[in-house]
């Protein structure tokens, strides 16, 4: 059975919020208390696993931890769970080694399962605490799996986990075209039809007022070292504790607040424009892009970050599963900016460079948008089995035969399904001693 999550807004009491954060810190100690002890069972050759932890802590917890008998298990039972799924991923490749989680730099947030969990349209029942106010009723209908309760600047959310029917998962589509997405940093989408959609960049626009908030907890933390006795430009030595003001915590709370207004932007944007392709169109051609590889240009690093690309993909993929569009990648290497666009012409312009925005066709004569020529090309794999970019000889005996792509004799002359699609030999992948790295790449279609 599929599942959804639906993540709503809390309006908790303060002796509600006081237990939150008890509950959140718990789950970060019991995390730590388990990592250390995971990879002190490493260290010495053993083979540590989540259950094993789980019984060695339940068995001395509450002789170690007294005061756990005011939080519910789950707050200190989820976290051997959760690192069993981060070492999983790691040894899997899928992120980095679990490290241990501190205060203010991990956001709070704790697990409730779904057998002490009730709801009703204005209000969830946590353990301890009792009911708690919710800004909207529960969108989905369905078992409910379990919930896990996060902390945003001074926002609390409840993200509950549901179990739907296939009729309730499936969305219909308003209509049934095909269409191509070329993303870039100075436009977030142009498409096939000509239409550019541009993200909100709301970190460029509250970038001035974040760092000027920056700068008043930086005045604070001046003030806590002379407190201790600490120079200035002193380094705070490792296990000292500055003394926190209650201006320092509400100028932290001022960033934190500036950064959620960002992120809500970004993500109202993303959700909108994802629905919109998902919802429009039964087939979908996109650029696959190596976000972390371009991250590494710190000339664009900031732009690439604000614009959400990451979240993007990740909405369209799950978006496309409700709606039953199909996404349709784009070899990381096919040169969607580069490759012309007109039927018939196919010409490849392998001198245009990033500051080229538009260029002129050596073949057919017809001038290009860069983005939108990207855009048609990238539709072209949303509506064609395979790309006609490979030499005559190959194109001639599948129907495809074009004698403008005489000239282009850099194919290795196959012809091969729209995902793996054929590419220039100059295009090398940069694992065999390439000329061209995958980044690159990107950034000359950008």
């Amino acid at each position: 059975m599929p599942t959804l999550a639906h993540k709503i807004r809390l309006n908790p009491t303060r002796d509600q919020i006081q237990y939150f954060k008890q509950a959140a810190g718990t789950t970060r100690m019991v995390w730590n208390w388990a990592l250390d002890t995971w990879n002190q069972q490493y260290a010495a050759g053993q083979h540590p696993n989540a259950q094993a932890l789980k019984k060695e802590f339940n068995a001395v917890k509450y002789a170690l931890f007294p005061w756990l008998h005011t939080i519910h298990r789950d707050a200190h039972s989820q976290p051997f769970a959760d690192l069993g799924d981060a070492w999983q991923r790691f040894f899997t490749g899928q992120n980095d080694r679990p490290v241990f989680k501190k205060k203010g730099k991990t956001p709070d947030s704790f697990y409730i399962a779904n057998d002490k969990l009730k709801i009703r349209n204005e209000a969830v029942r946590i353990p301890k605490i009792g009911w708690v106010h919710i800004t909207e009723p529960l969108r989905f209908s369905g078992k409910i799996l379990g919930a896990r309760v996060t902390r945003q600047a001074d926002q609390w959310f409840i993200a509950i986990q549901i179990e739907v029917s296939e009729s309730d998962y499936r969305r219909p589509r308003t209509a049934n075209g095909q269409e191509g997405a070329d993303l870039g940093v100075k436009t977030f989408a142009t498409l096939s039809t000509g239409e550019k959609i541009h993200g909100p960049q709301a970190l460029r626009k509250d970038l001035r007022r974040i760092k000027m908030r920056q700068r008043a907890i930086g005045r604070k933390l001046e003030a806590a070292k002379g407190q201790i006795g600490l120079p200035l430009n002193a380094p705070i030595p490792k296990g000292t504790h500055l003394p926190v003001s209650h201006n320092r915590a509400k100028a932290t709370l001022r960033v934190g607040k500036s950064h959620l207004r960002v992120v809500n932007l970004r993500q109202d944007f993303l959700h909108k424009t994802s629905n919109r392709l998902c919802r429009e169109n039964q087939a979908i051609g996109i650029e696959t892009l190596s976000v972390e590889g371009m991250l590494k240009n710190h000339h664009l690093a900031q732009a690439i970050a604000d614009q959400g690309f990451g979240q993007f993909f990740t909405m369209l993929q799950y978006k496309a599963d409700r709606y039953g569009t199909q996404i349709i990648p784009a070899d990381r290497w096919f040169p969607s900016s580069k490759l012309c666009s007109t039927p018939g012409c196919g010409y490849l312009n392998k001198d245009l460079t990033l500051k080229d925005r538009e260029w002129t066709c050596p073949s057919c004569g017809m001038t290009h948008d860069r983005d939108i020529n990207a855009a048609r090309n990238l539709h072209r794999l949303a509506t064609e089995t395979a790309l006609p970019v490979a030499t005559r000889s190959a194109t001639d005996a599948t129907g495809l035969g074009d004698p403008a792509l005489d000239r282009e004799s850099d194919f290795d002359g196959k012809v091969t399904p729209v995902r793996d699609e054929a590419r220039p030999a100059g295009y090398k992948l940069a694992a065999s001693g390439q000329e061209e790295s995958c980044d690159h790449q990107r950034s000359q279609d950008l």
